[in-house]
């Protein structure tokens, strides 16, 4: 917060259109808003701005995910309260740390704009007491956890097993039975002429869009 009060809202989307609408319902909801297009612009604001919160999409498109940059912020300040933005629907993660009490929001959800308010009211008064995942209609992805999620992102992306094992500091097998996982919720089957990476990765971009290129997380 500022000296007189008003609340900070760290907002990160890299759709010009997207982050100018989700600036002003801030704006109107009394938030002072740091609007930026990347993680890398939003984490090298993050001290002096100060925020109170920070709303994120999930896919950034060019350099780190909004997934990276919670991670590496609520490692410098483990309070900072965290809204998730989708354009699909994902359950949400409670395993990592990091993400334990973030709320997540279908984009679809924000055709009620007060709905990005009532969450982030709720966050602030650390109500969890209802879901924080706002879900719309069953799409593809709507059966994936986060983390499946973000692996499928990766995978769309063109990284290999490897290089996600890296980005995730684990084992390649882990990744590969991750991706066995998803496979079976997306209901993806290989046949002889088909391989279920680039069909799993079509489901990704259908239904999400063309993932951003992958590159290191901010500090």
């Amino acid at each position: 917060m500022t000296g007189s009060g008003v609340t900070r809202i760290l907002l990160v989307e890299d759709e010009a259109m997207s982050r100018t609408f989700l600036s002003e319902l801030l704006t109107s909801g009394g938030y002072l808003v740091g609007a930026h297009s990347s993680a890398m612009s939003a984490s090298r604001a993050f001290e002096a701005f100060r925020p109170a919160a920070l709303v994120t999409d999930i896919d950034l498109r060019d350099g780190p995910s909004g997934i990276d940059l919670v991670v590496a912020l609520k490692k410098r300040r483990p309070t900072l309260r965290v809204v998730i933005l989708s354009n699909y629907a994902i359950a949400p993660d409670r395993r990592h740390a990091a993400l334990a009490d973030a709320a997540y929001l279908n984009k679809r959800a924000l055709d009620v704009p007060s709905v990005l308010l009532e969450t982030l009211e709720r966050l602030f008064r650390d109500d969890r007491s209802t879901p924080m995942d706002a879900r719309s209609a069953a799409g593809k992805l709507d059966g994936l956890t986060l983390a499946q999620a973000e692996v499928l992102r990766m995978v769309a992306a063109g990284l290999t097993n490897e290089e996600i094992a890296a980005r995730r500091s684990t084992t390649v097998k882990s990744v590969e039975n991750m991706i066995h996982r998803i496979m079976t919720v997306l209901g993806v089957e290989a046949d002889h002429s088909t391989n279920t990476r680039v069909l799993a990765a079509k489901v990704f971009i259908n239904e999400a869009g063309e993932p951003g290129s992958e590159a290191r997380p901010p500090a």
